[in-house]
């Protein structure tokens, strides 16, 4: 699978707050920022990679930034999204 640096800045981001280096404040803070900065360029690196980081990084971060989560409760529906995203998991 081909990662770009694009993308692989993304997943280092996403890793970061999974594994507790970013708290959720600053994750929310920076997710948007980072997705129009690096989005165009992951397309680029790697469509079907970037396709799949929609409807599920950024698919799942939509529908419960709203949502009053606790920090783990977050941090667990990300990761779950992060590993369905890398096809890590079972259910991708």
């Amino acid at each position: 699978m081909k990662i770009g640096k694009h993308t692989s800045f993304m997943i280092g981001f996403i890793k970061d707050f999974i594994d507790g280096e970013i708290d959720s404040y600053f994750f929310k803070l920076d997710y948007d920022a980072y997705v129009i900065e690096h989005f165009p360029y992951m397309e680029n690196e790697n469509p079907a990679l970037a396709d799949r980081f929609v409807n599920t990084i950024d698919y799942t971060y939509e529908n419960i930034i709203n949502q009053e989560l606790t920090d783990d409760e977050f941090r667990t529906r990300i990761s779950a999204a992060f590993n369905k995203w890398l096809r890590k998991s079972k259910e991708a």
